[in-house]
């Protein structure tokens, strides 16, 4: 799973920071999670490649099928601990176009009522899976 981020929103990177707690250790790997900021190099030639052209906040890219808004989201309780998976099914039941109405609302506000933090001053688990300071980054070597 490929997490695409605001990388200076400061919502997008306490979702990772929040993700960093509670991701249990063995799935805490480069293999199962890599967060990328969308405005690095690399993140920029992932967007391209799943044609997305309007990149707001968090984009999910998943055994080939990429996820925007609410759906990536809730895509994110596939690397969480069971009752989040119970959580993110029952927030399903809840028609898409209401969760991405929701989903746009925070996102065009979350600058305004957050702020801005940087990618690159995350402090927990999950910072072993990220790839440096936002703008600095391009695809590593072994990714492919």
């Amino acid at each position: 799973m490929i997490v695409l981020i605001d990388g200076d929103c400061a919502l997008c990177v306490g979702l990772i920071e929040w993700l960093g707690k509670r991701i249990p250790a063995d799935k805490l790997t480069a293999e199962n999670i890599s967060i990328v900021p969308g405005e690095s190099d690399w993140g920029a030639e992932l967007l391209q490649a799943a044609a997305i052209t309007d990149f707001d906040s968090v984009v999910v890219i998943r055994d080939g099928l990429v996820l925007q808004e609410s759906n990536a989201v809730l895509a994110l309780s596939d690397v969480l601990p069971r009752r989040w998976h119970v959580l993110a099914t029952m927030a399903r039941i809840i028609p898409r176009p209401w969760r991405d109405a929701l989903y746009r609302y925070v996102a065009q506000h979350r600058i305004s009522w957050f702020g801005r933090k940087e990618m690159c001053a995350l402090e927990s688990p999950i910072a072993s899976v990220t790839y440096g300071p936002r703008g600095k980054l391009t695809r590593p070597k072994d990714r492919g």
